[in-house]
C-alpha cells in the first residue's frame, strides 16, 4: 500500500496491451507531453510526505497538508497543460475527486480501520484509531461516520493475501483509467483502433 498498486497495475496493463495491439514504446517519445518536470516535482513532494514519519495529523494548517495541496496544484497544472492528450481529462477528474476528499478531511486521504485491515495493512498505522496517519501513505484513519465525502475516500479493497493487496479510491480508478487511455494512445495502439 506504500504505492497505489492500482496505478502501477494500470501502467503495466496498458504497456502490455499496447504492445499486443501493435503499439510501440518508441512512439511514446513523440507524444507532446508538456511540463513533465512539474509532474515529477509534484510526485517527489508526495513521496517526501509519504516517507516523512509522523503519527497524527495537524489539520489543514499542518505543513504536510500544505505540501500535499501544493503537489496537487502542480498536478492540476500538468493536466491542464496536457488536456488535449487522450486520457488527461479523465486523470484530471480523478485528481479532483481525490483532492476534494483530502481537503474535506484535513489534508489527508481518509481510510477506515476496516478497509485497512481487509487490505492487510493494519500494521502500517501505529494505532487504528481516528487521526492516526498510515505509514508509507497519504492516508489518515477515520471511521466512516467521521469521514466527510466517504464515497470518495479509499473505499475499494484488493484484499490480502491476493497479489497487489491495497486500498484505493474512486479517484484512483479514474486516474488509472486515464493513464491507461493515455498510454494506449501514446504507443499508437489507440483504444478506438482495431476494435
Amino acid at each position: 500500500m506504500r504505492l497505489k498498486m492500482i496505478l502501477l497495475a494500470a501502467v503495466a496493463l496498458a504497456l502490455v496491451i499496447g504492445l499486443i495491439r501493435g503499439g510501440s514504446l518508441r512512439q511514446m517519445a513523440d507524444v507532446p507531453f508538456r511540463w513533465g518536470w512539474v509532474a515529477i516535482l509534484a510526485l517527489a513532494l508526495q513521496l517526501f510526505l509519504v516517507y516523512l514519519p509522523t503519527e497524527s495529523q495537524g489539520g489543514l494548517l499542518d505543513p504536510r497538508s500544505w505540501l500535499l495541496t501544493l503537489s496537487y496544484l502542480l498536478l492540476f497544472l500538468v493536466v491542464w497543460g496536457n488536456r488535449r492528450l487522450s486520457g488527461m481529462v479523465i486523470v484530471g477528474l480523478g485528481l479532483l475527486m481525490n483532492f476534494v476528499v483530502i481537503m474535506a478531511n484535513g489534508g489527508f486521504m481518509p481510510i477506515t480501520p476496516e478497509v485497512l485491515r481487509r487490505a492487510g495493512h493494519a500494521d502500517l498505522a501505529p494505532r487504528l484509531e481516528s487521526g492516526a496517519l498510515v505509514s508509507g501513505t497519504k492516508d489518515i484513519v477515520l471511521t466512516r461516520e467521521e469521514t466527510r465525502l466517504w464515497i470518495l475516500s479509499d473505499i475499494f479493497v484488493i484484499p490480502s493475501p491476493l497479489p497487489l493487496a491495497s486500498a484505493f479510491s474512486p479517484g484512483d480508478l479514474f486516474i488509472a483509467l486515464g493513464i491507461f487511455v493515455l498510454l494506449q494512445e501514446a504507443m499508437g495502439a489507440g483504444l478506438f483502433k482495431r476494435i
